[in-house]
């Protein structure tokens, strides 16, 4: 009975040390950076930051779809870094420290694509591992700024202006990039933006309309942006809007106390033409 008593004792206090050892080791991984979007023939960064407090680092290892490309052994003295060769992309390390580790990777092909995964591995005796995911898509093509569609050179303050904005290339493996308008800097509200779909082009896109009194309260012109963000791209098409401000016909009547005459005085309508000038980048 005694002996029982020993061993459900030692048992307990041997759950409640690894109990806090867990408590007080904390998450190794603290994550990953990958970036969501890269261009082929171009570059991305990665990073994986980890915090192993305590204990030591065993090893840190890279992989792209299961197949590991970079390993880091610190107690491997000949060769603590190994860097595989892979035709999808060329690795070079950037920075290391006892808690960050980040690479280049260049020259990314197609199938670059993929998951990427950083896995940390703690050091004798606890060998504990943890590892985290991010996905990074790359693209055939850079990116070009979007197309504004149905853009006027000139309006009248009477006119609902009405101007479409879309991404230049339809598809981007199955990602539909954010699309913004801009009036002199601020960003427009949502009353006066509105979705669209491009039936032909399968392309969806975002109609800006305000009122040509906007425009002209403003000065008779105002600087419209659309702006298309993809993960970290962002391009933006600009045009400015401008209308003909009328200047409002005056007929009045001045009379002289003092020498009791009238002057009619009258001021015409006069109609102020402003230079047109149409970016579209």
């Amino acid at each position: 009975m005694v002996g029982w008593l020993y061993n459900t004792c030692l048992q307990r206090l041997y759950l409640l040390a690894v109990l806090f050892f867990n408590s007080a080791a904390g998450d190794l991984l603290r994550g990953v950076e990958v970036p969501q979007f890269a261009v082929a023939g171009g570059q991305a960064r990665v990073s994986c930051f980890y915090d192993l407090r305590t204990t030591k680092l065993y090893s840190l290892k890279w992989y792209h779809n299961s197949t590991e490309f970079y390993r880091y052994v610190p107690t491997e003295r000949n060769r603590a870094i190994n860097i595989k060769p892979t035709h999808k992309f060329s690795v070079a390390e950037l920075f290391r420290n006892e808690r960050q580790v980040s690479l280049s990777l260049t020259k990314l092909a197609i199938a670059a694509t993929g998951h990427y995964r950083c896995e940390v591995i703690a050091e004798h005796p606890s060998f504990r591992t943890e590892a985290s995911t991010a996905s990074m898509t790359v693209l055939r093509e850079p990116l070009a700024p979007p197309i504004l569609v149905d853009a006027r050179e000139i309006y009248e303050t009477t006119d609902l202006i009405k101007i479409g904005c879309q991404p230049r290339q339809p598809l981007f493996h199955g990602y539909t990039p954010t699309l913004q308008w801009f009036l002199d800097g601020s960003q427009v509200s949502a009353d006066k933006v509105k979705l669209y779909s491009d039936g032909s082009y399968k392309t969806k896109g975002l109609l800006l309309h305000i009122s040509g009194q906007q425009v002209a309260a403003a000065g008779g012109t105002l600087k419209a942006e659309c702006r298309m963000t993809l993960g970290t791209f962002t391009l933006s098409s600009f045009k400015t809007l401008r209308v003909r401000v009328r200047l409002i016909s005056y007929v009045g009547t001045y009379q002289s106390p003092a020498n009791q005459w009238k002057a009619r005085i009258m001021l015409t309508s006069v109609m102020v033409f402003i230079p047109v000038h149409f970016n579209l980048l």
